[in-house]
C-alpha cells in the first residue's frame, strides 16, 4: 500500500467548492461525480473535501459556543 501525496487545490477549485458547500452540505453522486469531472479532480478527492469541510465547519461552531 503506498501512501497518497496531499492534493494542493488551486484558488479557482476552492472557490468552486467553498461556493456548492453553502448551496448544499453534502455533495453525492451524480453532482459530486459532475463536480469532480469540471475541477479535474477525482470523486473521492471531492468526497473528502466536503467531509473535512463538514468538520471545519463542526469545530469552528462549537468554539463560539
Amino acid at each position: 500500500m503506498t501512501k497518497r501525496n496531499r492534493t494542493a487545490f488551486t484558488q479557482q477549485q476552492l472557490k468552486t467548492l467553498e461556493s456548492n458547500f453553502f448551496k448544499c452540505k453534502y455533495s453525492i453522486g451524480q453532482e459530486r461525480k459532475t463536480l469532480a469531472e469540471s475541477l479535474d479532480l477525482t470523486e473521492i478527492q471531492v468526497k473528502v473535501w466536503f467531509q473535512n469541510r463538514r468538520t471545519k465547519e463542526r469545530r469552528w461552531n462549537k468554539s463560539l459556543e
